[in-house]
Order: C-alpha cells, then sequence, then structure tokens
C-alpha cells in the first residue's frame, strides 16, 4: 500500500519536478515528505502492519518465557525487522525518482550520499522504530491495540497538529525533524553533517530511552494477573 501510494505521488509531482530548474535530491525528498503524508498514511498503515503481529503477546507464551525482559527482546527485534522492510518500501519509488530527474552522478557525490543515508536508513527508520516502540508498551499496559494505535499516532502525528496550529517552528519533535533535515541539505557541507549528527543522536537517544523506560515498566508488571492477548 504504502509502495503504491508513493508511486502515485512521483506520478503526480512528475510535471511539478519538470518545471524546476536545478532540482536538487532535497526537493525530491520534500515532495514526499510532507508531515500530512505521515499522519495520514504512513504512520497508520505502519500501525496496523505492527498490529497484526500479536502473536507474542499471548499469554502462554509470556508465562512459558517466565521473564518479560526475554519477551520485550523478542518483540523489539521483530519491531526492528518490520521497521526496516517498511522503510525501504518507502524509500523504493523516491530513490527511483531521484535516479529519473537527478541522474546517477549527481547521486553519487559524496554529499547526496550521506544525505540519502541518513534520510533512508537512520532518521526514517528511528522515526518508525520510536513509533512502534510506543505502539507496543501502550497496547501492552492497558491490553487494548486501539490505545496503542492512539499513542503511536498521536507521538507520530504531533508534529502536524502543531502544523495545523500554525506552531511550525515547533513541529520537531519526531517526523518534524525529518522534514528539517531536508531543508537543511542547502547548508554548506560541514553544517549540514554537523546537524546531520545531531539529529540522528536525538532520535537514537530518544529511541533508547522508550526501550529502557518501557523495560523499567514491564518489570513492575506481573505475569500472572490474566490474559495479556490484547483486544481490538
Amino acid at each position: 500500500m504504502v509502495l503504491a501510494f508513493n508511486i502515485q505521488i512521483a506520478i503526480l509531482a512528475a510535471k511539478q519536478m519538470e518545471s524546476i530548474n536545478n532540482l536538487h535530491i532535497n526537493d525530491i525528498y520534500i515532495l514526499f515528505s510532507r508531515l500530512i503524508y505521515f499522519a495520514l498514511y504512513y504512520i497508520p498503515i505502519f500501525l496496523t502492519i505492527i498490529s497484526v503481529e500479536d502473536i507474542l503477546n499471548d499469554y502462554l507464551i509470556l508465562t512459558r518465557l517466565k521473564d518479560l525482559n526475554i519477551w520485550w527482546k523478542k518483540k523489539f527485534k521483530l519491531l526492528s525487522l518490520d521497521t526496516g522492510l517498511y522503510v525501504i518500501f518507502l524509500e523504493l519509488p523516491i530513490i527511483v525518482t531521484a535516479i529519473i530527474y537527478i541522474g546517477v552522478p549527481q547521486i553519487l557525490e559524496a554529499k547526496t550520499l550521506v544525505f540519502m543515508a541518513a534520510a533512508d536508513f537512520i532518521i526514517k527508520y528511528l522515526i518508525f522504530l520510536i513509533i512502534g516502540i510506543i505502539y507496543n508498551i501502550s497496547s501492552f499496559v492497558s491490553k487494548r491495540q486501539y490505545i496503542g494505535f492512539v499513542a503511536g499516532f498521536f507521538a507520530g502525528g504531533f508534529d502536524y497538529i502543531l502544523q495545523l496550529c500554525n506552531l511550525d517552528r515547533y513541529a520537531m519533535t519526531i517526523t518534524g525533524m525529518l522534514l528539517k533535515f531536508f531543508i537543511s541539505s542547502d547548508l554548506p557541507t560541514g553544517k549540514f553533517l554537523s546537524l546531520a549528527i545531531v539529529y540522528c543522536f536525538y532520535l537514537v537517544f530518544l529511541s533508547l530511552f522508550l526501550f529502557l523506560v518501557s523495560r523499567e515498566i514491564l518489570r513492575k508488571i506481573d505475569v500472572g494477573r490474566g490474559d495479556f492477548k490484547l483486544k481490538r
């Protein structure tokens, strides 16, 4: 679904890209990365995908593992794999579009490769990983998938809500940082790389913080409290 959606965006944006002189790589990524797309399409599809995989939430599996930390590590590994696959499908049409309109020589430039690597495989990956962690722990603690869905959606769509309230300059909690990163690619190479490192460090820190907090929450939960199977 997300692959088809991005292909459709590429088709609709073709005439717009042809009319732009000196088209840069960030121009293409911005076309695909509006906050409204994340809030109303990318994030809901991602949450729907990970919500289907609730086999590890069964009470019998939890009691057999005995330790919730083991369960959480397995859930985290599965989430990491899902996130990686999802980002790949999300980015494939963008990369193909960049090759068509930017050309291979410009893409092979060092700054462009760093830009695409940071955008494709680090920043977007960490954004969806953070949303997935919030979904998993919220749905598990509440035993309601819809609560996890709302929590994950709110975390990922918060910057879009700020944008709707004309608070664009504050829209940099998670998804808003990606758009700011794309815009910052016009900076000199040194400043751009420094900013990319700061953004990546922030998202890595946030994901680790959420992971550690979730482990602390699970440590206080009794496995024998009843059936853990989530209700939709």
